[in-house]
């Protein structure tokens, strides 16, 4: 029996074919649906702009589905599976390091093209030991907000000057209270740094886990002068928990937010100026958490038979200057994409990434550890309620909780 027999052109061409066959949908092919999942701000801007959409990723559609809060996302995330699990996903930096350890997110090719219009802290949120998970779609951060009707035209410029503001007014304007991080534990942090607290020490441009500063002496004795009344009680200036509505309101003079609450805040009628968090020195500021949200595929995508046009949503156009720019406009975050960056003009948007610049790396897995019993936020959730709720001791208060981060820091350091 005669073997038909193939040279080596036509073998290579065969294999070009086949290759090409598995990179391009045919024309018959049924679409395949690519599932995106994304918290409530993000979700819908997502919605209008690509939900339905057949032309990004030729051969498959577009599905967005979103919560009603990232703690909703975060959970459906943590109980997802390939039987009903998301083919992308969008969110906080956490989710690169969580996901490649849970094993449900894909790591992704970068190419050079990308990374010349990325920012490297960008690429370094979305990595995990030395593997690329995701791609950073903006600048995750907040920013200072001063209502101008209450204050005035110009910002504070120390700390001091927003208490005494606080202190002076408070019974004849009605206010409840005198800066809010409508953000939580979050949002917080500038005015634990502006008060000489915060998270872990620095070794010039690298943190120091080592020193945990949340019950430095500098801390605790500004959060007696400036946090607390006469008799060791809280003055009611600091406000973390469910404060945005008096914000806007305007029974609270000072905030600390992101751009995603900018159009809710224009919308009540409140003239803000925009800025970073001031420090007990004039010229002095706090330090807000900077991170970036990202865009993730996940394992689930092969399973389903979409991880190429996952993979084409996320890196050809998440990660572009189209989409990037595209969605900034939609969202008022800072794009990460360099290309993006620069055709940004909304000045909100621009004041963000300017009060950035005060900002300080959030490394989510030193955070989100809970080797000493609970993480970061939680640990600072109780730490706020046991002060200025129900009036515990500050120094005993932030020296326990300091126990617990320091474990988990120690932690965190030795697996990054």
């Amino acid at each position: 029996m005669m073997k038909k027999r193939f040279g080596a052109v036509s073998v290579i061409a065969s294999a070009a074919l086949v290759a090409s066959a598995l990179l391009v949908p045919s024309a018959n092919a049924a679409t395949k649906t690519i599932i995106v999942w994304a918290d409530e701000q993000r979700g819908p801007q997502l919605t209008k702009l690509i939900d339905g959409n057949t032309t990004i990723a030729p051969g498959y559609k577009i599905q967005v589905k979103f919560f009603s809060a990232l703690t909703a996302l975060q959970s459906a995330w943590d109980k997802a599976t390939s039987a009903g699990g998301p083919d992308v996903i969008t969110g906080p930096a956490s989710f690169a390091s969580q996901g490649a350890k849970s094993g449900k997110l894909a790591p992704l090719p970068y190419g050079a093209l990308l990374k010349s219009q990325i920012p490297s802290a960008g690429i370094a949120a979305m990595s995990f030991q030395r593997k690329i998970y995701g791609v950073p779609l903006d600048v995750d951060t907040t920013a200072f907000l001063w209502n101008k009707a209450l204050f005035g035209a110009s910002a504070p410029t120390t700390f001091k000057a927003m208490v005494d503001y606080y202190n002076a007014n408070k019974a004849s304007k009605g206010l409840t209270g005198g800066i809010c991080a409508l953000e939580g534990t979050w949002g917080s942090h500038p005015i634990l740094t502006a008060l000489g607290g915060g998270a872990w020490a620095s070794k010039g441009s690298n943190a120091d886990y080592s020193k945990v500063l949340l019950n430095s002496a500098a801390l605790k004795a500004n959060i007696k002068t400036y946090l607390l009344d006469a008799s060791g009680k809280s003055n009611g200036f600091f406000q973390w928990d469910g404060c945005g509505d008096a914000f806007k309101a305007g029974k609270i003079p000072f905030a600390n937010t992101g751009a995603w609450n900018f159009d809710g805040i224009k919308a009540a009628g409140v003239n803000f100026g925009l800025g970073a968090v001031p420090g007990l020195v004039a010229g002095s500021y706090g330090q807000q958490w900077v991170n970036y949200s990202g865009a993730y595929v996940t394992t689930f995508a092969s399973a389903h038979g979409v991880d190429l046009g996952a993979k084409k949503l996320v890196m050809g156009w998440f990660a572009s200057p189209e989409g990037q720019t595209a969605m900034s406009l939609a969202s008022g975050r800072p794009p990460a994409n360099r290309i993006a960056a620069a055709k940004i003009t909304d000045p909100n948007t621009l004041g963000v990434a300017t009060a950035a610049l005060t900002g300080t790396p959030q490394v989510s897995p030193a955070l989100d550890d809970k080797a000493g019993g609970s993480n970061w936020y939680d640990v600072l959730g109780s730490v706020y309620t046991d002060i200025f709720t129900k009036g515990k001791d500050v120094s005993a208060t932030l020296d326990a909780a300091a126990a617990i981060l320091s474990k988990n820091f120690a932690d965190a350091s030795a697996n990054l």
